[in-house]
C-alpha cells in the first residue's frame, strides 16, 4: 500500500489552488493500476463554543451559532441531493461566514479529487448531523 499524505491549513492561498493540488493526484491515480481512497475531515462549520460560555451551554453537546447549524444542514441537504455545484458556489463564503476549519481547503481537495462542479453523485450519509463543542459534524460518503 501507498499513502500519500496532504496536510491542509491554508488560510493565505484560495481554494482554486488547493482544487489544482487535488486534480493533479486525480490524474497520477487515474493513469495508474491502483485505488484510491482519500479521506477528508473538517467540511463543516467549526466555531467553537468561547471558553466562557461553555459550560452553561452545554457546549459539548450543543451548536454555538444557529445560523451555522442551519447552514450545516443545508450543506448536507446539497450534498444529498448531489447538487455539488451550488454547494461549490457557495464554498468561499460557507468557510468564511461558518469558520470553516482551516478555511475549508481540505473540501476544496476532496473535490478537486472528484472533478470540482462536474460532480453529481448523491452522498450517502452515515452519521445523522451532531453538534459537538459547538461544531457541526457529520460522516459522509461521496462515491466515485
Amino acid at each position: 500500500m501507498k499513502v500519500v499524505s496532504v496536510a491542509v491549513w491554508r488560510t493565505v492561498r484560495d481554494h482554486d489552488e488547493s482544487r489544482i493540488v487535488e486534480e493533479a493526484n486525480r490524474v497520477s491515480v487515474e493513469a495508474s493500476d491502483s485505488k484510491m481512497l482519500m479521506v477528508a475531515s473538517g467540511s463543516l462549520n467549526h466555531k467553537i463554543w468561547a471558553i466562557k460560555n461553555y459550560a452553561a451551554h452545554n457546549g459539548a453537546f450543543t451548536s454555538s451559532s444557529e445560523f451555522n447549524r442551519q447552514m450545516d444542514l443545508h450543506v448536507q441537504e446539497l450534498w444529498k441531493r448531489g447538487d455539488h455545484a451550488t454547494f461549490l458556489k457557495m464554498l468561499g463564503d460557507y468557510a468564511r461566514f461558518c469558520c470553516g476549519e482551516g478555511s475549508m481547503h481540505d473540501t476544496a481537495m476532496l473535490y478537486g479529487a472528484l472533478g470540482w462542479d462536474s460532480y453529481d453523485k448523491p452522498c450517502e450519509v452515515v452519521t445523522e448531523y451532531f453538534p459537538s463543542s459547538g461544531t457541526g459534524q457529520t460522516n459522509v460518503i461521496f462515491p466515485v
